[in-house]
């Protein structure tokens, strides 16, 4: 079985017909027809239907159509890569991800700075927008899958932490337990109007009647440092504010689950040298982040 032979199949299936694929890779109608009978000579099936009103493939020769596209794809990018022309890369990406995601921002500038010639349009929502109905080609979820229809790479893990300012701590002193809690004044974040909130706490649920709340953690971090409350904000916004004295953590035995982060594409698509490349950077990025700690 010939590879050229395969490729110019594929061309032919993808123009519609022979004299477009004739056109397209500039090899004579004739040749076209005689190197296609010769595949199918080689397979010993028929790939094309022929008539007066032109050519269009069998069943068998659609499925293979289909499948050497993408096989010829992968073949290419993986070429591409090894000649190492990835700096080439031209297109555009649109990404998503929460709009509190804010570590992630540096690594949107550095992608922009090794790929140049990729625009990337990221719409960052704390809502989860459809990847499908939006046309999303990577978005970033936190949290677990609910669904088989995209393809998963995980990043790292995040946990909430309970935090207050040392000038609360140093007024109202701090609880013992979750229980507590109830004697203390708290906001926390919510994705609804719901008046109730439930803390994961070690192993408890503890109730919790916030005093404010929002679906945005830079709000709520804001709020936090301006006002005597207790919050839950991501390690990732926690941590740094503790390093620098600015929060305190609140019941640091009794923890928040951890919860995944994972980089989500669709499944049902084969994924383009940009994404795969957005996708390859994300997992380095963090990955040598890791190992620096």
């Amino acid at each position: 079985m010939n590879l050229d032979h395969i490729k110019l199949f594929t061309l032919v299936v993808q123009q519609g017909s022979l004299s477009a694929a004739s056109v397209k890779s500039g090899v004579a109608v004739a040749t076209l027809s005689r190197k296609i009978s010769e595949l199918e000579q080689s397979l010993g099936v028929q790939l094309l239907e022929r008539s007066t009103q032109g050519v269009k493939p069998t069943l068998i020769g659609l499925q293979l159509s289909e499948q050497a596209a993408l096989s010829l794809e992968t073949l290419s990018d993986l070429a591409h890569r090894i000649k190492g022309n990835q700096a080439e890369l031209k297109g555009r990406l649109r990404l998503s991800m929460p709009e509190s995601f804010e570590p992630w921002w540096q690594l949107q500038q550095d992608f922009a700075e090794r790929y140049p010639d990729i625009d990337v349009h990221l719409l960052a929502s704390d809502r989860k927008l459809d990847l499908l109905a939006d046309g999303i080609d990577v978005a970033v979820r936190v949290g677990d899958l609910q669904t088989d229809s995209f393809i998963a790479k995980k990043l790292f893990d995040i946990r909430l932490q309970l935090v207050a300012s040392p000038e609360f701590v140093q007024r109202y002193g701090t609880p013992t337990t979750p229980a507590d809690l109830s004697r203390f004044r708290c906001n926390a974040w919510a994705a609804d109007n719901s008046q109730d909130i439930i803390w994961q706490l070690g192993t408890k649920p503890q109730r919790i009647r916030p005093h404010f709340a929002s679906n945005d953690y830079k709000i709520l971090r804001d709020w936090l440092l301006r006002h005597p409350v207790i919050c839950d904000l991501p390690d990732f916004m926690a941590k740094p504010l503790i390093a620098e004295g600015k929060l305190v953590e609140i019941l640091p035995d009794y923890p928040f689950p951890s919860r995944p982060a994972h980089l989500l594409y669709p499944s049902h698509r084969h994924p383009s040298s940009i994404v795969r490349a957005y996708v390859d950077f994300c997992l380095k990025w963090v990955g040598d982040r890791e190992n620096a700690v």
